[in-house]
C-alpha cells in the first residue's frame, strides 16, 4: 500500500534527480483486505500528529515519568503503558468510531417505520439541445439505473432534478415538481429559502424500493425544452442534502451544453463561476457526497460544457468524469452503477522528520497542484493510485542513519465505520550512487511522469503532456544504456517497463488526437486528462496485456 521505487536516500542528491525521484506509491486496494483490528487507541504525537507504531521509544523517567520523543519532530509526549501489548507492527488498522445504528425515521409518504439510508439524486438536462436520441438514450439508462436501485438498494431515496431555463425539482414521484426560474435561479440564498419554504411539509421521502415505478412513469414524461441552468440545478441538489439532513448521498449530473443561466453561468465572463464551483465541491466534502457528471457529445456538434470547470467536483469529492455519446449512455450508466468504492471521506497525511519535504503528489487532482503533507480525496477506488515525490536536498544535514516517513490513511469503510490505516518506514542512508541506482525502480517514475501529464492535458496543454512524456522516455532510455555500459547491476526489467508504459501513453494520446477532432477539444481534454491522472500501474498492465492479446 505504501511502497517506494529505490531501497536508500542518498546523502547528496542524485545527479540526474529528475531521472531518479524519490518516489511512494500509495495504492488502495489494501483498504478493502481484512486486516485484525487494533484494541488500543492509537498513540498521537501532540506537536506533529504522529502516531507511535515503536513502543521501545517509550521511557520511564523517574524525573520525567513514562514518555517518548517523537522521532518527526522531537516533541516529548507523556503517555501510559497501561493495555499496551508488548509490540506493534509497521502496518496498523485502527478503528476510531465503530458502525452507528440506523435509526428509525417515520416515513410520512407511507405512514410507516423506515431506516435511515443514503439519497440518490438525478440532475438531468433537458435543455433544446438534448433533442431526439440524447433525450432518449438518457431517460432508457436513468430507468435502468431506477430498476437497479428498486431490487439491490430499496431503501435508497431519490429526488429527480431536470433543467432548462427552468429548474424542475421532482421530490416525488406522485406530486407535480418544484419550479425554480427568474431572478431566483441568480442567488444561492433565493434558492435555499425557496426551497426550504417548499420542502417543510414533505421532510421525508419515499424508498425508491416502494417508489420506482412512479419515477420511471415521470421520467418517460421528460420533454426538451430551452437554455441550460445548470448552476442552479446542481445547487439544489447538493444543498439538498443539508436541507433533508442526509450525511452521505450521491449526485449525477448529466448535461450536453454549457451552463448559461442563472448562478455558474459559464458561456461568458462570469470571473465567480470558477469559485462557486469550487465551493460547491467542498459542500460536497462536508456532507460526504459522490458527484460523477456526464457530458453528452454527438460526433460533430463541438457543444463545450465546460467540464474543465465542472471537473474539480469530481476531482474533490472522487466521482467519475465522462465525456460520451448518446449510444455510449447505457455503458456509462451500468459502469457508474458497478463501480466499486472502498473507502469514503479519506484524507491522507504524509509526516515526515524537518529534513525531508514533500515535493509534490501526483493522481490527487487534475485541477489543482498538491505539494503539502495532506490530501483530502472524498472516495477512493480499489485501483485509485497516487505517488509522494519527496525533496532530498536537506538529507545531508540530517544526523540520523535512517530516515522515518509515516503514512496515515482516514477513511470511512463500507459498513461506515471510521478508521485510520497507519504505515510506517524507516529508510536508511547511503553515500554510494552505483548502490543507489542498482536498486531503482523506473515504472514508478514512468506513473508519476503520466499522472503530471495528465494535469497538463486536463488544462489544455497537449504539447507539454506529450513532451514531458517523450523527455522521460529518452532519458531513461539513454540511462539503461549507460547503466549497460559501466557494467552496474540495476533493474532492468523496471527500465524497460516504464519505457513500455510511455510508449503506451503516448500511443493513447496519438489515438485521443484523432477523436478530438469530432469533440468539443476543451471538454474531452478534460475527461481524458482526470482519466490519465487516475491511471493507475495495475491500469496500465491491463491495458497492455489486452493489446497484445489483440494483436
Amino acid at each position: 500500500m505504501f511502497r517506494r521505487n529505490f531501497n536508500k536516500f542518498l546523502k547528496n542528491p542524485p545527479v540526474e534527480p529528475e531521472l531518479y525521484p524519490y518516489l511512494y506509491s500509495i495504492n488502495f486496494k489494501k483498504l478493502s483486505e481484512a486486516k485484525e483490528k487494533i484494541n488500543i487507541e492509537p498513540i498521537q504525537c501532540s506537536q506533529c500528529g504522529a502516531i507511535l507504531t515503536n513502543l521501545k521509544d517509550i521511557k520511564d523517567d523517574p524525573n520525567i515519568g513514562i514518555y517518548y520523543e517523537c522521532i518527526y519532530c522531537g516533541t516529548i509526549n507523556m503517555v501510559s503503558k497501561e493495555g499496551l501489548p508488548d509490540s506493534l507492527e509497521n502496518d496498523l488498522d485502527f478503528i476510531i468510531e465503530d458502525i452507528k445504528p440506523k435509526k428509525l425515521k417515520d416515513e410520512k409518504i407511507t405512514g410507516t417505520g423506515a431506516i435511515e439510508s443514503d439519497l440518490y439524486i438525478s440532475v438531468i438536462d433537458i435543455s433544446g439541445s438534448m433533442r431526439g436520441a440524447k433525450i432518449e438514450a438518457v431517460k432508457s439508462s436513468l430507468i435502468q439505473t431506477l430498476n437497479d436501485f428498486k431490487i439491490n438498494a430499496p431503501l435508497t431515496k431519490y429526488i429527480l432534478i431536470a433543467f432548462e431555463s427552468i429548474v424542475y425539482y421532482y421530490l416525488r414521484s406522485d406530486e407535480k415538481p418544484i419550479h425554480f426560474k427568474g431572478n431566483t435561479l441568480f442567488s444561492l440564498e433565493s434558492m435555499k429559502f425557496e426551497l426550504k419554504k417548499q420542502v417543510n411539509k414533505n421532510d421525508f421521502l419515499g424508498s425508491l424500493g416502494e417508489f420506482a415505478d412512479g419515477w420511471i412513469a415521470v421520467v418517460k414524461n421528460l420533454r426538451d425544452k430551452n437554455m441550460t441552468a445548470l448552476g442552479p440545478a446542481l445547487y439544489l441538489a447538493i444543498t439538498s442534502f443539508e436541507i433533508f439532513g442526509f450525511s452521505a448521498g450521491r449526485i449525477t449530473l448529466l448535461t450536453d451544453g454549457l451552463a448559461n443561466q442563472g448562478v455558474g453561468n459559464l458561456s461568458g465572463t462570469n470571473i465567480g463561476a470558477d469559485r462557486l464551483y469550487e465551493d460547491l465541491a467542498d459542500i460536497c466534502n462536508i456532507n460526504n457526497l459522490i458527484v460523477d457528471i456526464v457530458g453528452v457529445s454527438a460526433p460533430g456538434d463541438n457543444n463545450e460544457m465546460g467540464l474543465q470547470t465542472l471537473g474539480k467536483i469530481t476531482d474533490s469529492t472522487g466521482g467519475m468524469l465522462y465525456m460520451i455519446s448518446s449510444e455510449e449512455m447505457e455503458v456509462i450508466f451500468s459502469e457508474l452503477r458497478k463501480i466499486n468504492y472502498i473507502g469514503k471521506d479519506v484524507m491522507i497525511k504524509i509526516i515526515t522528520p524537518k529534513n525531508l519535504s514533500i515535493k509534490n503528489i501526483t493522481g490527487a487532482f487534475s485541477s489543482k497542484a498538491v505539494n503539502g503533507s495532506e490530501v483530502k480525496l472524498g472516495v477512493v477506488t480499489d485501483n485509485r493510485e497516487l505517488f509522494v515525490e519527496f525533496d532530498g536536498n536537506k538529507i545531508k544535514d540530517a544526523k540520523m542513519d535512517k530516515i522515518p516517513i509515516q503514512l496515515q490513511v482516514a477513511y470511512k469503510d463500507l459498513e461506515g465505520r471510521k478508521r485510520i490505516r497507519v504505515i510506517s518506514d524507516q529508510v536508511k542512508i547511503t553515500e554510494d550512487e552505483r548502490d543507489f541506482k542498482s536498486n531503482y525502480d523506473q515504472k514508478l517514475n514512468a506513473m508519476m511522469n503520466i499522472q503530471k501529464s495528465g494535469a497538463e492535458y486536463y488544462k489544455g496543454d497537449i504539447n507539454g503532456s506529450k513532451k514531458r512524456l517523450n523527455s522521460l522516455k529518452q532519458n531513461i532510455a539513454k540511462e539503461l544504456g549507460v547503466l549497460n555500459k559501466e557494467n552496474i547491476a540495476f533493474k532492468k526489467k523496471s527500465f524497460s517497463e516504464g519505457i513500455n508504459f510511455l510508449d503506451d501513453e503516448l500511443d493513447e494520446m496519438a489515438q485521443e488526437s484523432k477523436q478530438m477532432q469530432k469533440a468539443p477539444v476543451k471538454s474531452f481534454m478534460a475527461v481524458a486528462g482526470q482519466a490519465r491522472l487516475r491511471s493507475s500501474q495495475e491500469d496500465i498492465l491491463k491495458r497492455l496485456a489486452k493489446k497484445k492479446k489483440q494483436k
